[in-house]
């Protein structure tokens, strides 16, 4: 058969459009500081799921990228999630409101990263078409998600978190990757749990006590992840990557041990972003340029397993 330019032309078209009918994207503003993206299955006429992304430190927007990387992975993986049923919304961190609004570094708090995530959460659960609303934090999102899930969402998964507080947590990478600091940021850190701020630390560790940013690790170093997962009751999923190299393996068996009834899944050869990685480090760094790179499908797989349980209960 032969095809004219007119009729190919037409026919990519339509398989373009064909393509772009998988999911839905639609910008939702939740208040002044929570603007995000909500992907929903496309053509969906009954209740789905809902699954409420919360990004990891730093300054990362909805789609899991920083300024130093673009990986797309929370983009990709909502993709992936609406095609299979299920609707996520991701939202940019405070952090990229702070010059529009003139907040100053030092007047971040941890807290507030909470008051968003709870704002969010109430403000679908005030829309009745989702059958479940699950909470699902990455890094320090983790912990965020397991404060703002309590009482409000009907699951929670945590994705790469932290077992420890945040404080015992540098102080543990530090003794492994800079013998000496972990005791100059254990005293700076005793200072800051006692004093509310602290003077005596090495200044090779300024980017984590200097002064602007003391306010908000105060805020962060009193939760403790292992105490907040054991006091939700609720379905949990719990999963990691045997080839994270942000967030040790250990940590996720804290929180397992904490939380002994949950679901957990380590998936071999997976990094902090959810690719596979058969090499070592550097091909580990490198991932998170490469947003080429395709979720790993028994990460996907494991969600939507997860999520498929909690409507099979209703």
């Amino acid at each position: 058969m032969r095809i004219t330019t007119s009729l190919f032309i037409l026919l990519t078209f339509f398989v373009s459009q064909a393509q772009e009918k998988e999911y839905n994207s639609a910008i939702v503003k939740i208040n002044k500081f929570i603007n995000g993206t909500l992907i929903t299955p496309y053509a969906e006429d009954e209740p789905v799921p809902l699954i409420v992304f919360i990004m990891d430190s730093g300054a990362v927007n909805r789609d899991g990228n920083d300024r130093m990387s673009k990986s797309d992975t929370f983009k990709k993986l909502a993709i992936e999630l609406a095609k299979k049923g299920i609707a996520s919304f991701s939202y940019d961190k405070r952090l990229f409101t702070m010059d529009r609004f003139g907040i100053k570094e030092n007047e971040i708090s941890f807290d507030h990263f909470i008051d968003d995530a709870t704002a969010t959460i109430d403000y679908f659960k005030e829309n009745s078409k989702y059958t479940n609303i699950i909470v699902a934090g990455h890094g320090q999102g983790s912990l965020i998600g397991m404060i703002s899930a309590k009482g409000r969402a009907d699951a929670f998964i945590s994705l790469a978190g932290n077992g420890q507080s945040i404080d015992f947590v540098i102080l543990d990478q530090l003794s492994k990757q800079a013998p000496g600091l972990d005791k100059s940021a254990a005293i700076a850190f005793a200072e800051l749990r006692k004093y509310g701020k602290a003077s005596s630390f090495d200044p090779a560790l300024g980017s984590i006590f200097r002064y602007d940013l003391q306010p908000f690790m105060k805020s962060w170093i009193k939760y403790n992840p292992a105490e907040e997962i054991s006091n939700l009751e609720m379905p949990i999923l719990i999963i990691h990557g045997e080839k994270d190299i942000q967030v040790e393996l250990s940590e996720a068996e804290i929180l397992i041990s904490k939380a002994p009834k949950a679901n957990q899944a380590i998936i071999p050869k997976m990094n902090h972003i959810f690719r596979e990685i058969e090499g070592g480090r550097m091909e580990n760094h490198k991932s998170y340029n490469e947003a080429w790179r395709e979720i790993m499908p028994q990460f996907i797989d494991t969600i939507v397993t997860f999520v498929g349980e909690l409507n099979s209960d209703n």
